[in-house]
């Protein structure tokens, strides 16, 4: 293997098997597909034994290499979406330290929803930085419009009369808007802002969906959103 033409793909999983198989999943494409080196980092959640049994079952020398990176432990009472953002900030020096030791430079580095606070470090190591929603367009679209709804409107967001308007895409009743957004007082809601904030600083987000599936929603993100997305 010429180490100096290789495209070297390093993706970074936050804890959770929901948010594991999405990144093996994503790797297996890039090296069948494309013959991506891939490298996928793992931060592991230490507790959970459907996790360590799908990295058992998932380990394959031929398609990729999976670093795992044991986890902070973070208090049992936040909600389980801000734990996972609390153990994801607390990792990013390990998630550094990974990258650097790394035996071949790598050529972009991706990380999941919840692994916005990574992106800093490609910034530092002048590496090329994505982001990967494994959920729909319609999700993203709302995620990346919430900083702009957050000023928008006053009070609880299920507190509203008349659905809220996204751009390019259908509206949503209050009553259907994402766990994260029912409750504007809570740390989730807060922890949530930050990572739509964070959305803009990825070269790039690849999105879990097709054109003829969502073709609304990603005009939308590719026209009326877009110039939220690069704010």
């Amino acid at each position: 293997m010429d180490l100096q033409k290789t495209t070297h793909v390093v993706l970074l999983s936050s804890p959770g098997i929901g948010h594991l198989i999405p990144i093996i999943e994503l790797g297996k494409r890039f090296h069948i597909h494309h013959n991506f080196k891939v490298t996928i980092l793992v931060i592991t959640s230490q507790t959970s034994q459907a996790e360590s049994q799908i990295l058992k079952s998932a380990a394959n020398p031929s398609l990729y290499t999976i670093i795992q990176i044991p986890s902070s432990n973070i208090s049992s009472a936040a909600a389980v979406s801000t734990r996972i953002r609390l153990t994801m900030r607390h990792s990013v020096p390990s998630i550094k330290s990974a990258l650097i030791n790394l035996p071949l430079r790598p050529s972009a580095f991706i990380v999941d929803i919840f692994g916005t606070e990574s992106l800093i470090l490609a910034k530092e190591l002048n590496i090329p930085k994505f982001i990967y929603v494994a959920s729909h367009a319609w999700y993203l679209s709302l995620f990346v419009y919430s900083p702009v709804l957050d000023k928008q409107i006053e009070g609880q967001y299920i507190d509203q009369k008349e659905p809220l308007k996204i751009p390019g895409c259908k509206s949503v009743r209050p009553e259907d808007l994402v766990d994260s957004m029912l409750d504007r007082n809570n740390l989730q809601y807060k922890e949530y802002l930050i990572t739509a904030n964070n959305l803009c600083k990825s070269n790039a987000i690849l999105v879990n969906t097709w054109n003829e599936l969502q073709h609304r929603e990603l005009k939308a993100l590719n026209g009326e959103l877009s110039d939220v997305v690069k704010t």
